[in-house]
């Protein structure tokens, strides 16, 4: 939440009534901002439109195709990391028309070497004459996984600047660098559009985890329309029969509801009711599928400090 300027808003005269509200008394669309010595924290509930079978699968990666496209085919699928997972398990997922829920078990992990590499792009700076440039995909595997590591981490299709520079980074080599042609040289990589100057040391100095996971996915739904029945049977929350004070936060938060902490208790009312319904699985916040008034969508909850 931007600490800059908090609106708060839609305090209906029932809400008002209680007494408990952390923020000044101000109505629907008011630009009244809260007063800076008391709002330091607070809760912002908003709503958006939401169809399941858009806005529900989990955007998928590059890595993250490759292995539902191979799970889906298969009993399982493995891939192996020196990070974190490239794809959540219980996220759902679409491919080739169905949607599938995914889940992985760690089945092995173990402790490589690891050695400091050096990586700078500079659009100023060209290879020396009588240096040869060697194009990423002619690399040993064990080269093109070291590098892929520094310069593209697993989950991240970010494209890199022109000019970037990663130092010291503990790339892995498992076998300890017997069939690389970087490890103890520095070398010109022709890393995609661009050349890039690689320098890795000649002994290992560090170790790196390595995991592999086992992915499974379920197939739930063969169309967008199975699809949503699936989401409204599991996930849907039913919020006709709020009280007044709970219902016009509901309808304030289309514009976006905002109190300063404590909470109101018809906040809190509101939120143990939610507390009560499965979420909906959006990594980084807390949301869920409400059917209100004739209406679907997203009600989603945020606390903040200032």
């Amino acid at each position: 939440m931007p600490p800059s300027r908090r609106h708060v808003v839609a305090l209906s005269a029932t809400l008002l009534s209680t007494g408990c509200l952390g923020a000044k008394s101000i109505g629907p669309g008011s630009d009244t901002e809260p007063d800076e010595d008391r709002c330091h924290s607070g809760v912002v509930v908003r709503t958006a439109g939401f169809d399941p079978a858009d806005d529900l699968p989990y955007q998928l990666d590059r890595t993250g195709r490759s292995i539902v496209a191979a799970a889906a085919t298969a009993e399982y699928a493995e891939h192996t990391t020196y990070g974190e997972a490239p794809l959540e398990a219980d996220a759902f997922v679409a491919h080739d028309g169905a949607f599938y829920r995914t889940d992985y078990a760690v089945a092995t992990v173990e402790r490589v070497p690891a050695f400091s590499m050096d990586v700078r792009s500079d659009p100023d700076q060209e290879p020396p004459a009588d240096a040869a440039v060697v194009a990423f995909d002619d690399l040993p595997a064990v080269d093109r996984t070291a590098l892929g590591a520094a310069l593209n981490p697993e989950g991240e299709d970010e494209e890199l600047g022109r000019q970037f520079a990663v130092r010291e980074f503990p790339a892995p080599y498992p076998d300890g660098g017997a069939a690389s042609r970087l490890v103890g040289a520095t070398t010109w990589v022709r890393w995609r559009d661009r050349p890039v100057r690689v320098e890795v040391a000649g002994e290992s100095d560090a170790t790196r985890e390595r995991r592999t996971l086992r992915y499974t996915v379920e197939r739930v739904a063969e169309t967008d329309a199975e699809f949503r029945q699936f989401v409204a049977d599991r996930y849907l929350v039913r919020l006709d029969d709020l009280p007044a004070d709970q219902r016009a936060i509901v309808e304030a938060a289309d514009d976006g509801y905002e109190e300063c902490r404590p909470q109101s208790e018809a906040l809190a009312a509101l939120r143990s009711r939610l507390a009560e319904a499965d979420s909906l699985p959006t990594p980084g916040r807390d949301s869920w599928y409400v059917a209100f008034d004739d209406r679907r969508f997203e009600l989603g909850i945020t606390e903040w400090e200032s």
